[in-house]
């Protein structure tokens, strides 16, 4: 059997004699990234998959529809968190809207 390089880590390897055709090793973050890439490319070809992708959390929303109001309820260090976090980016884009906004120096 051939070695093979790994196109991630570019680690030499030996594909596994089960699948003769495995083009990346074993270790898990090069697996990692080979689903997610694989995720990526099928959703750019395959409207259908893609559908199917943005409709799954909908439908999961829709049946469980007071989880996030529990898990705040849960986690109150979590939400409040989120809440400065929120408060900050709400910040930033509004000193963004400023500097863009040419009117004030017309006066």
């Amino acid at each position: 059997m051939s070695e093979r390089r790994c196109p991630y880590c570019q680690q030499i390897f030996q594909p596994s004699r089960f699948q003769r055709r495995q083009t990346v090793c074993s270790e898990g973050d090069c697996q990692r990234r080979r689903r997610a890439d694989d995720h990526r490319a099928r959703i750019a070809a395959d409207p259908e998959y893609r559908e199917v992708c943005r409709d799954s959390p909908r439908k999961w929303r829709s049946r469980n529809p007071d989880y996030w109001r529990q898990y705040r309820k849960k986690n109150p260090a979590s939400a409040d968190r989120n809440r400065e976090q929120q408060q900050l980016r709400d910040r930033k884009r509004r000193l963004c809207d400023l500097a863009n906004n040419t009117s004030a120096l017309d006066l």
